[in-house]
């Protein structure tokens, strides 16, 4: 690192001695080591004090100010300075453009060497006049005509600066100006990187949530069906039992144990009960809201996981029929497996197309169809669409529980869910949710 008390005292040997050559030579070398600093900052105003610390005594400067410019508010914010006590800068720390020399540089946007300032009767110079300061030199920071800021030395010791000089913090000036574009694009990055993670881990967690309901509303529909299946021939069991305890020809021990096998298969029955009113609970947070959002939600759901499907999603919202009364995360997993099967249709076709319609479904409803122009659903299939391990029709792969899950959920919700068949060919998936009542039709 040069030392800028030797370079001071090389300076005012160059000069007496002409030897400009090495003066210019040690000016490149401070150059340099201004240009390293600034490459290396993340911060501009501790960078600038520091520089200004390098090349104060070499080039005799007592002051230098940089101010930021704000173009929302048309106003200076001093970033950094120094020479100047804080409590002097008070009623410098934001500015308007014109009234002083930092000010005039955003307004003019032109380099501006003062000299002689204390002689001088510009009211421009009144501020910098007060300072003491004899010379000035500042520049606006401009990046492709875009103002930055401002940055201006001044000296007390010498009514001007020379040529050298002047070229020196023109230069150092440049750099500077490319140092605060490259802070502030970093910056933004930073912030948009940032927001980009927290977008990401808020689309994870929905993700687990969405699987997490997934395999709870699967279990659900598992244990619901398995209940019902069940229900039945343990009901009829437990009828034999009965006709044979009543019946004459048994002998007291067969009847006895007839009580204590139709015993066990009522407790069954009551276990069975348990679990279908269980798994008809559902902690469900019903509210008004719009169903296109929630309907773009599902569509941006499939396309992350399978981007090859829904290239085209067409939306017809009713006009009495843009809101209803919903989860939103179960509503979106319903219509993200819908979207799903619609879309897996319609593979191979280059005329694919999807439609989510919404439709006012008599006084206290709304009706959601999704429709395709696929392959349609055969009529066998259809009766056993919605019970799970058995929905999946011909699709190779899966369980079967998408559209059982969808089932549950709907119920859930009051509503159905069917299957309808589409003019022209394909399928059209339909379920119902609740309306939201207007204040006028709310029972009292």
């Amino acid at each position: 690192m040069l030392d800028c008390s030797d370079l001071s005292r090389d300076s005012a040997k160059a000069c007496e001695t002409g030897s400009e050559d090495h003066w210019h030579r040690q000016l490149l070398e401070l150059l340099a080591d201004t240009a390293s600093e600034l490459l290396q900052a993340e911060d501009l105003a501790p960078a600038l004090d520091r520089i200004f610390a390098q090349i104060r005594n070499a080039l005799q400067l007592d002051v230098f100010f940089h101010y930021a410019f704000d173009e929302a508010a048309e106003m200076l914010d001093l970033v950094a300075w120094g020479g100047v006590d804080e409590a002097k800068m008070a009623d410098w720390r934001r500015i308007g453009i014109g009234h002083s020399v930092c000010s005039v540089l955003a307004q003019e946007r032109r380099v501006s060497i003062g000299e002689n300032i204390q002689r001088s009767d510009d009211p421009r110079h009144a501020v910098a006049k007060g300072m003491g300061i004899d010379a000035f030199y500042g520049t606006p920071l401009l990046h492709k005509d875009r103002l930055l800021g401002t940055l201006a030395f001044g000296r007390r010791c010498r009514p001007r600066f020379s040529d050298a000089e002047i070229r020196f913090l023109q230069t150092l000036s440049s750099y500077v100006t490319l140092a605060d574009h490259r802070i502030g694009v970093d910056r933004e990055l930073r912030a948009r990187l940032q927001e980009r993670d927290r977008m990401l881990a808020e689309r994870s967690a929905i993700e687990r949530q969405m699987l997490e309901l997934t395999r709870a509303s699967a279990l659900g529909s598992i244990a619901a069906t398995v209940a019902h299946e069940l229900n039945q021939p343990l009901a009829a069991a437990a009828n034999y039992l009965a006709a044979l305890r009543l019946s004459p020809n048994s002998a007291e021990s067969t009847r006895a144990l007839a009580v204590s096998a139709e015993q066990q298969m009522h407790r069954a029955g009551e276990i069975i009960r348990r679990i279908r009113r269980m798994v008809r609970h559902n902690d469900l947070m019903l509210e008004d809201r719009a169903l296109a959002p929630v309907i773009e939600d599902a569509v941006l759901l499939v396309r992350a996981a399978a981007p090859q499907l829904l290239s085209r999603v067409h939306l017809d919202l009713g006009d009495d029929a843009r809101h209803a009364r919903f989860d939103n995360v179960q509503i979106a997993q319903v219509l993200a497996n819908l979207l799903r099967n619609a879309g897996e249709a319609c593979i191979g076709r280059t005329d694919a197309a999807v439609t989510v319609a919404t439709r006012a479904h008599g006084p206290g409803a709304v009706v959601v169809r999704v429709i395709d122009n696929g392959c349609g659903v055969s009529p066998e299939v259809q009766p056993s669409l919605f019970q799970p391990g058995l929905g999946k029709g011909d699709k190779p792969g899966g369980m079967g529980l998408g559209l059982a899950i969808s089932h549950h959920l709907i119920e859930g919700h009051g509503g159905r869910i069917w299957v309808e068949d589409t003019p022209g060919g394909g399928a059209t998936f339909a379920f119902t949710l609740p309306a939201i009542l207007e204040p006028a039709e709310v029972a009292l």
